[in-house]
């Protein structure tokens, strides 16, 4: 995770951190909370990190549905940014969504073989569903195919 001074609000760097998740009722809740949590300058620190997160996304097994996801995610808050959608409750989830992966400490950690990435999947998916209207919306008003059927 970006250090402290990457303009990440102490209140949402104490929310991505996994002790901080203890007392919250379920995933869903949990990434709603967290996009609650996501400040302008949030969002302008991952517009900094963008090429950090690409190339953990680019880590990641080329055929294997995290990878594909958060690049629909990525490709999603950089395009909605840029289309003044910045700030909306979709970018704050799915800023939410790519700072988690981003982040460097995890309940599960990342490097564990076969789970290591279990939790970011499962912050992914929620995004994904909650938000599913809005990222097929994005994608169709860009003329591209919806590459992600739930």
């Amino acid at each position: 995770m970006p250090a402290k001074n990457s303009s990440i609000p102490d209140a949402l760097n104490l929310h991505l951190s996994a002790s901080s998740r203890d007392d919250v009722p379920g995933v869903a809740h949990y990434v709603e909370r967290g996009a609650e949590l996501v400040t302008p300058e949030a969002i302008a620190a991952l517009r900094r990190l963008r090429q950090p997160l690409q190339k953990k996304i680019d880590a990641l097994d080329a055929a294997g549905h995290l990878r594909r996801r958060l690049e629909i995610l990525a490709t999603y808050f950089d395009e909605a940014g840029a289309d003044g959608q910045a700030g909306t409750p979709a970018h704050g989830e799915v800023a939410f969504a790519l700072l988690y992966f981003l982040k460097g400490f995890d309940r599960i950690p990342d490097s564990v073989p076969e789970v290591g990435l279990l939790d970011d999947a499962m912050i992914v998916e929620a995004v994904l569903s909650n938000r599913a209207t809005t990222l097929r919306t994005h994608w169709l008003r860009h003329r591209r195919t919806w590459p992600y059927e739930f």
